[in-house]
Formats: structure tokens, sequence, C-alpha cells
């Protein structure tokens, strides 16, 4: 490694079930405005490396590894003054990876929510279980209002890392503003002094929204909420009840990758107990088997096989009214979401010194 990361007086590491790449996005922009030069990796749904000089799609010609993050932190530049790295192990023995490497001096950990529970096990528990083994010891933590559950405190204390749990926020902000809320919180607990802060915080607001970001598009009586950003039902439900929409004029879309067998289990209780105005399901592969699930029931659901790619999604979607797109952005969804990013290499999400 050609960096020497003691010499880096920032590494931030973002874990959790929802929002690390966000997070990430927030905490680089905030970093380069305050006039620091920051370097990050994001993992989610196109992964890519943010600089100084802007972002960079990063193409892979393997399966995701999580080696990843150790690759990137060996090629970064002797010039730089912080880090910001997301956690993008799945698997829980190699959770505790990124910490090693990045011996970080702040760890953001965004949510706590029921996630990869073929991987995890089930419920909080199996998440909190998963996650917190990436906590590094003596490393301070801070979290969301989520992450300051009693019995996580006192695991966090038992490993001597100081805990700073966001307060929520009131009823009726969005996700982007307490995303926005937490990165500045970690900002300030990284040492920026309140005129850094102060470069910081426009930046950070000002930030377009990143690719599969909550959103709502269209013209006139056909809208579409985009809601793949998500992974949960909790973060799912409160995104619908984010638009105003009544189910009634609403279809639900619910796009199933055959390797998330749990979260559509997961999806399927709250979904069956809205009367939605329709219902569709679609799916990557439909000759991949379900892998725990009950075939019956799956078999009933109103897959349309023929939304396959982003094509077909545009040939069916004019007519359709208000659409609640939500599940997996594997797939047809990440197609169709980058058709419209044009400028994501560069342009709005990275920044220049």
């Amino acid at each position: 490694m050609s960096l020497n990361l003691s010499l880096v007086p920032i590494r931030i590491l973002v874990t959790g079930t929802r929002g690390k790449s966000s997070l990430v996005r927030l905490l680089h922009a905030g970093l380069c405005a305050s006039g620091l030069r920051s370097y990050a990796r994001i993992t989610g749904v196109l992964p890519r490396e943010l600089s100084p000089s802007g972002s960079r799609t990063i193409h892979r010609s393997a399966p995701a590894h999580v080696r990843e993050m150790l690759w990137w932190l060996a090629q970064l530049p002797e010039d730089a003054d912080a880090l910001v790295m997301e956690n993008s192990a799945v698997a829980p023995d190699l959770q505790a990876a990124a910490g090693a490497w990045l011996r970080p001096t702040l760890l953001v950990w965004t949510t706590l929510r029921p996630d990869h529970e073929e991987a995890w096990g089930a419920g909080y528990e199996g998440a909190a279980r998963a996650l917190l083994s990436g906590v590094p010891r003596g490393v301070p933590v801070v979290g969301g209002p989520e992450i300051g559950r009693p019995e996580l405190r006192e695991l966090l204390a038992g490993l001597g890392c100081p805990l700073h749990v966001q307060p929520p926020l009131p009823v009726g902000r969005s996700y982007r503003e307490e995303n926005l809320a937490l990165a500045l919180r970690a900002l300030e607990l990284s040492g920026l002094p309140s005129e850094r802060l102060e470069a910081a915080r426009p930046a950070m607001e000002g930030l377009r929204p990143d690719i599969a970001d909550f959103r709502v598009e269209g013209d006139g009586d056909d809208l579409l909420a985009v809601a793949f950003s998500a992974n949960d039902v909790k973060s799912t439900k409160r995104l619908f009840e984010e638009t105003g929409w009544s189910p009634e004029e609403t279809t639900l879309l619910y796009h199933h990758r055959s390797d998330r067998a749990a979260r559509l289990r997961a999806f399927l209780p709250w979904l069956d107990s809205i009367a939605w105005r329709d219902k569709v399901f679609t799916r990557t592969n439909a000759q991949l088997p379900f892998r725990g699930l009950m075939p019956g029931r799956l078999n009933r659901l109103p897959w349309n096989d023929g939304l396959r790619d982003a094509f077909s999604f545009r040939a069916w979607r004019p007519g359709r009214g208000r659409v609640f797109a939500c599940g997996n952005v594997a797939g047809w969804p990440l197609e169709y979401l980058s058709e419209g990013a044009s400028g994501l290499n560069g342009e709005g999400y990275g920044c220049l010194l």
C-alpha cells in the first residue's frame, strides 16, 4: 500500500443496511467543499470512486469481491486529507475486513433494518449481529436513532466504542434530510471547525440525487415513483407515504431477484395488506428457481415476464397512471435508470478544487 493511512487525519467507514452510498456521497461532497482533498468509494447500485476531480464508475470484469476495498486503498495518492469508504462486505465473517484495512477514525452506521437474511439471519437481531462484527474496537460510532437500541448500546460499550446517536428529525422530514443531518454530525465529530462545516453544508444540500435515489418522475397522470433505493419494508412503506398517493390509485410494481428470496418473503405481507389499484411482479430470470419460498404462493403472484428490459418497461408504462416501483434494482430497473444518468461520470458527482 503506497499511502500511509496514519498520515490521513480523517478516515470514515460507512456501514448499515440502508443509505450507505448516500452518506458516502454527502460526506465526500462536504469534505471537498471544506477544502480537503477527499477520496471516497461507493459500492451501491453502480460502484464508483470519488476524488477531488470527480467520479469514475468501476467496470468489473468479474463478480464483486470484498478485496476491492483493499485494491482501492492501495492505489490512493499520498495527498489525501480524508478517506470515506463504504463497507461492501455482506458475509458476516468478512465484515471486519474493511475496518482492518481502513483503520477508521470514525464509523458511520446509517440504519439497522432486517436485510440479507439468507446470510445474516432473521430480523433486527441478525442484522445487528452481522454489522456489529464489522465495528473495530475503540472506534467512535455515530448513527441514526435506530442505532440507539439499548442492546446495541451495551454491545458497543463492550467494544470500547463511544456512541453518538443522531436524534430523530420531526415527523414529515425526508430520508435525504435525515442523511444530511447524520453526515454533518459525522463531519463535526471528525474535527471540522465551524467555518469548514458552514462551507460544507451548501455543497451537501445541493448534491444531485444519485442514480437510484428516491424520486417521482413523469408528466400529467403518468407518474413513476422510483423506490428501489429502499431494501426493507419499513423504508419502502415510508417512501410510499412520502408520495401522498392513494393505494387505490396506484399500481404497485415489485422487481424480484432470485437470490433475494427472504426480501420478497418479508415484503409480501405488506404488499398483500394494501388495496392497490393493480399489482405487477417482475423478475431478473423467470427460469431460475425460487430458493426459500413456497412455489405455490409464488406461482399465484401476478408475474409479468414481458417486462425484462428498459425497452419493454418504457413500452408498458404509458397510460398506467401512478406506478410505485420498489424491490430490487438489479436487472431491468438499473438498465432503465442508467439511461437517464448520462451525467453520472463526473458532472455533479465529485468536486473540483
